[in-house]
């Protein structure tokens, strides 16, 4: 799978503003659900859960909220740039300012982890991470995603 095709600039959402966890996770389900509402409950249960296990957090002011969603037919990928940084429960306690969000149905084990592997490793670069806040147009922070998640 080539994690790149998971993305476009419908979704990718800048300039975001939150308040905390819950509200990020609400319009992280709204977003990935399209207009669905009963999808957007359950997307917003299953990131609940996850993040009940333990933050999702990365660290140095990135998160990636991620979950198995039943009734969906293809992982889905969100990334979320922040007015403002956010309380994520962060074991450094930085707040969270970029958020790489990512759904995949629940049967589906191997995908789960080959994108959150990739993802993890994009948002573990100083360099990415940088570039990325730089950056505030769509186009090029697609750009600079896709160039960075192809497989």
């Amino acid at each position: 799978m080539n994690v790149a095709d998971l993305i476009n600039q419908d979704s990718i959402l800048l300039n975001i503003e939150s308040k905390s966890k819950k509200h990020i996770l609400e319009t992280i389900s709204g977003n990935l659900a399209n207009g669905d509402s009963g999808q957007k409950d359950t997307i917003f249960d299953k990131l609940y859960e996850r993040e009940k296990l333990g933050t999702t957090a990365f660290g140095h002011g990135i998160a990636i909220p991620h979950a198995r969603v039943p009734n969906i037919n293809s992982p889905k990928i969100l990334f979320i740039k922040l007015s403002q940084g956010i309380d994520f429960d962060a074991l450094d306690k930085k707040k969270v300012d970029l958020i790489f969000s990512l759904i995949v149905p629940d049967t589906e084990d191997d995908s789960h982890i080959e994108i959150l592997s990739k993802v993890a490793s994009i948002a573990d670069s100083e360099t990415f991470v940088q570039k990325i806040r730089d950056l505030s147009d769509k186009e090029k922070i697609l750009d600079l995603l896709k160039n960075n998640l192809q497989s």
